[in-house]
């Protein structure tokens, strides 16, 4: 058995298959309704001219003045000829009482034929008035069939036999033929119709699809670019053309993450391995000098233990900043809590012990500002931001404020010291970034301290801003999510 693998043709093929079903259903159904209608409309005519001349053929004899009653004419073989004066080609047989042929006159039927016959069973059921409204009956050899009709005759309204009026169905026949060719010939024109048509219009309605398919092969090959080209239409096939590029965007987007958290990660451990290099080559450097000498005089050895102790200690500070930087980005959010910003900026700052560095450091504290903050990681900022107003602009002054503005609080260090370059400026947050004036690492750090500063605000929601003005120092600016509380309704 042949499968056809193509959607468009197994669509095409049930669609002819569904049309050719319907249009035999609905010739068969036409044909036996034509024919019923046909059958029922030369029925009511027989019996209209049945009706029509019994009242002639009364009135005829009453004019007559006959002397034979009016019963035994009816059930005579003159009143069955008169019937036949309307058609030449209906047979007409007179039913007596006992449901038998009591008289005949055949119109088209030679005198050795006799008309139609019924049951005797059906005339009984006419003659109580339980008359079809047509019978068919065959007659002769090959037969041919008759369209027969009962009508009662009455005298006085009591039946006193039937009146069988018969007419050979040949014109019906002939009709329906006619009907038969026409619905054949029609439907055989609408099947091949519908075969030229139908697969162009499923073609063009599985265009979509199609286009779905292509799209799909090249996201397989790696174009995270590439959409099912639109319009798309509110049906079914556009949903889907729709929801396909909602998912291509989706890979694209997750792709694109992907690609940058590798480029951030290789980035990272780049400037990672370069950053602890330099204190390890030191280290490698200084134990080397010290094992190829015989004897170490105690001068250069303390020296030399000093400068490992400092590089050591460089590079744990680093590792710890490594650590606190991977741990904030890990996804793991800080633990909030409401608390009241110029308090906690006070302890931070007390804490921090400036003073003892030589720092004047001033405070302009607004009181009544209320934020969700975890204390101990925002605690960092402030020590990130202190320490690197201490190393890029020693013994300046530094003056630090909290205020709010609408749904946002913060909290500002400004120095009075050289400020940062234009071309420094944009890249302070950056991980590892240090300024021309911290191009020397004993002074200029990890180049971390900003970076951390910067996660851990985005952590709590808000962000940091860094201005400087040339030569009016340096302002660090945190704005954080602020609590409002609702007012107390005055009673």
């Amino acid at each position: 058995m042949i499968r056809v693998r193509s959607l468009r043709w197994r669509l095409t093929a049930f669609y002819l298959g569904l049309l050719s079903g319907l249009l035999i259903l609905l010739g068969v159904t036409q044909y036996f309704v034509i024919r019923e209608v046909l059958l029922r409309s030369n029925a009511e005519v027989l019996a209209n001219d049945y009706t029509a001349l019994q009242l002639a053929f009364k009135r005829q004899q009453q004019s007559s003045k006959t002397t034979t009653p009016i019963q035994r004419l009816l059930l005579s073989k003159q009143f069955a000829q008169a019937l036949t004066l309307s058609n030449s080609r209906i047979s007409v047989a007179i039913i007596g009482p006992a449901g038998l042929i009591v008289a005949t006159a055949p119109a088209t039927l030679t005198p050795d034929e006799q008309p139609p016959q019924l049951r005797t069973d059906q005339y009984q059921a006419a003659l109580r008035g339980r008359s079809r409204a047509y019978y068919l009956a065959p007659i002769g050899d090959p037969p041919t069939t008759y369209l027969t009709v009962l009508r009662p005759i009455e005298v006085s309204a009591r039946t006193i036999g039937l009146a069988q009026l018969s007419v050979p169905t040949d014109g019906i026949e002939q009709t329906l033929r006619q009907d038969r060719w026409l619905v054949l010939v029609g439907s055989a024109a609408v099947l091949l119709l519908a075969l030229l048509l139908t697969p162009l219009i499923v073609a063009r309605a599985l265009r979509p699809l199609n286009q779905v398919a292509r799209t799909a092969g090249a996201l397989a090959a790696g174009d995270y670019q590439q959409r099912v080209p639109g319009p798309h239409g509110d049906d079914e096939i556009g949903k889907v053309a729709l929801a396909f590029n909602e998912m291509a965007g989706g890979i694209e987007q997750a792709f694109e993450m992907r690609r940058q958290s590798e480029e951030r990660m290789r980035q990272f451990v780049a400037d990672a391995s370069h950053e602890l290099r330099t204190p390890l080559t030191a280290l490698a450097g200084y134990i080397d000098v010290l094992g190829r000498r015989d004897s170490v005089d105690p001068e250069t050895l303390q020296s030399s233990l000093a400068a490992m102790q400092r590089e050591s200690g460089r590079m744990t500070r680093l590792v710890w900043d490594l650590l606190t930087l991977t741990r904030i980005e890990s996804g793991r959010g800080p633990t909030l809590r409401p608390l009241s910003l110029d308090a906690w900026l006070a302890g931070a700052l007390d804490e921090l012990g400036l003073q003892d560095e030589g720092v004047t450091a001033t405070r302009q504290l607004a009181p009544g500002i209320t934020v969700n903050i975890d204390p101990d990681a925002l605690k960092q900022v402030v020590n990130n931001l202190a320490q690197n107003a201490l190393k890029y602009a020693p013994g300046a002054e530094q003056h630090w404020r909290c205020f709010a503005e609408g749904s946002r609080a913060a909290f500002r260090l400004e120095d009075t010291g050289p400020g940062i370059s234009a071309q420094d400026l944009p890249h302070i947050f950056e991980r590892f970034y240090r300024g021309e004036k911290a191009r020397d690492r004993a002074a200029g750090g990890s180049g971390l301290g900003l970076a951390i500063a910067k996660s851990i605000v985005e952590a709590h929601g808000g962000t940091i801003e860094a201005t400087s003005p040339p030569g009016a120092g340096a302002t660090f600016t945190v704005w954080l999510p602020r609590v409002v509380e609702p007012a107390k309704s005055s009673t």
